[in-house]
C-alpha cells in the first residue's frame, strides 16, 4: 500500500520512520547553527533581569503612557492586542504588560484585561501550531524523546493532565504547542486553560500593590512563594509521569527496531533462497527461453504455440 501523501507531495510525517535521537549537548555549543540562538537567549535573559531588578522604574516610566491609553475610548482592547501578539514565541513581556494593568487599571478591571488576552492569545498559539508547524512539531514529537514524551501524557492522560500541565512550571507557549499537535481535544485545552487564569491575578496583583507605596512586602512575598509552590508541585508530578512514560516510549521502539530488523532478516534469507533456485533452474535448462538475458527478448510463437527470440532456434514452451 502507498503512503498518503500531502498535498505538496512529501509523504506524510505521521507514516515516516522515526528514532528518537540522542540529545548530544555539546552540539549547542559547537555548531554554528545554534549561535542566533544563543544570541537571542542571552538577550532574553539580560532583558528579563533587567525587568526583575527594575521593574518599579520601568513601570514608573511607562505609567504615563499607560494612562494615556486608558483614556482613550476602547483603550483597554490595547492592552489586550499587545498581549495576544507576545502570546506567540519567542516574544516576551507578558508579566510587564500584566503589572501595567495592574497599576492602570486596578485588580478586577486589570485582571480582566489580562485574562482576555491572555485566553485569546493562547487560541491563536494554539492554531497557529497546530495548521502551520503541524509537520515539524510531529517530527519532533517522533525524535525528540521529552516532546514525545509530554505529548504521549497528555494524549493518555486527558482533561486532568492537561490542566495539571496549564498549572504547573511547564512554559505556557511550550504547552500550547504541545497539546495543539498531539491531537488533545481543543476542549480541554480552553477549559484547562481558563480554568488556570486566575494565575494572571497574580501579576496584576502585584502591579496594584506598587502603587500603594506599602513598605511591608510580606503580602508580596506570600503570593510568590504560594504561586511557586503550586507551579512546583504540578510541574514535579509531570516530570515524574514524564519519567514513566519516556521508559515505555523507549521499550516499544526497542521492540518495533527489534520487529523490523527480523523482518529484514527474513526478507533477505527468501532473497536469497530464490536467487539460488533461479541458478540451479538456469544451471538444469541452460537453453531455457524462460530464462532469456537482455537484451535478448522472448517471443511467443502462434503458429507452432513455440516460445523463440531472433537469432535463435525454437523450442519447445517450458513450464518449470
Amino acid at each position: 500500500m502507498e503512503s498518503s501523501k500531502s498535498k505538496s507531495g512529501k509523504p506524510d510525517p505521521e507514516e515516516e520512520e522515526f528514532v528518537y535521537k540522542q540529545v548530544k549537548y555539546k552540539d549547542f555549543i559547537t555548531k554554528p547553527k545554534y549561535i542566533p540562538w544563543w544570541i537571542l537567549t542571552i538577550v532574553i535573559t539580560v532583558l528579563t533581569i533587567l525587568l526583575t531588578i527594575h521593574h518599579d522604574q520601568v513601570v514608573d516610566a511607562l505609567r504615563p503612557a499607560s494612562i494615556k491609553i486608558k483614556d482613550l475610548p476602547a483603550g483597554f482592547l490595547i492592552p489586550i492586542a499587545i498581549l495576544i501578539l507576545i502570546s506567540f514565541p519567542p516574544l516576551f513581556g507578558h508579566e510587564l504588560i500584566a503589572l501595567l494593568c495592574g497599576v492602570v487599571w486596578g485588580l478586577w478591571i486589570g485582571f480582566a484585561i489580562v485574562a482576555a488576552g491572555t485566553f485569546l492569545g493562547e487560541i491563536g498559539t494554539w492554531y497557529a501550531f497546530k495548521y502551520a508547524f503541524r509537520r515539524k512539531a510531529v517530527k519532533l514529537e517522533r525524535t525528540n524523546l521529552n516532546y514525545g514524551a509530554l505529548a504521549r501524557l497528555t494524549r493518555d492522560g486527558g482533561f486532568l493532565v492537561v490542566l495539571i500541565i496549564r498549572f504547573s512550571i511547564i512554559p505556557s507557549h511550550f504547552s500550547t504547542a504541545v497539546f495543539s499537535t498531539a491531537n488533545v481535544k481543543f476542549w480541554h485545552f480552553a477549559v484547562a486553560t481558563f480554568f488556570t487564569l486566575p494565575k494572571q491575578i497574580i501579576l496584576v496583583y502585584l502591579g496594584v500593590l506598587l502603587v500603594q507605596n506599602s513598605k511591608s512586602n510580606t503580602v508580596n512575598y506570600l503570593v510568590i512563594a504560594l504561586t511557586f509552590l503550586v507551579t512546583v508541585v504540578a510541574g514535579a508530578y509531570i516530570y515524574n509521569n514524564m519519567r514513566k512514560t519516556k521508559k515505555t516510549l523507549l521499550e516499544e521502539q526497542a521492540a518495533r527496531l527489534e520487529a523490523k530488523k527480523g523482518l529484514d532478516q527474513e526478507i533477505s534469507i527468501q532473497t536469497g533462497v530464490r536467487e539460488e533456485e533461479n541458478m540451479w533452474q538456469r544451471e538444469r535448462h541452460p537453453t531455457s527461453p524462460a530464462y532469456v538475458r537482455p537484451p535478448m527478448q522472448a517471443t511467443w510463437q502462434e503458429e507452432t504455440h513455440e516460445m523463440g527470440d531472433m537469432g535463435r532456434p525454437k523450442y519447445t514452451q517450458e513450464f518449470i
